[in-house]
């Protein structure tokens, strides 16, 4: 019993001020940083790299003057 107590006040004496984070959480950090990256990457891939979204004026995107001239020819 007295081994067991030693341990225990060495354990506590070494140990940082506040609550810890459990090593069993850090494979669960780690799958959460995973899914947060990859989230941001594909996001951002499709903002930049899709043609068919309009961010910005882009003419040649519009079908502006199709339905203009439609409205002439009726």
């Amino acid at each position: 019993m007295r081994a067991a107590q030693t341990l225990l006040n060495a354990a506590k004496k070494g140990s940082k001020a506040g609550p810890g984070v459990p090593v069993e959480m850090y494979p669960l950090f780690a799958a959460v940083a995973v899914a947060v990256g990859s989230g941001c990457f594909f996001t951002y891939r499709h903002f930049a790299h899709d043609k068919q979204l309009r961010l910005w004026k882009n003419p040649n995107l519009s079908k502006l003057d199709e339905v203009l001239n439609d409205s002439e020819k009726k």
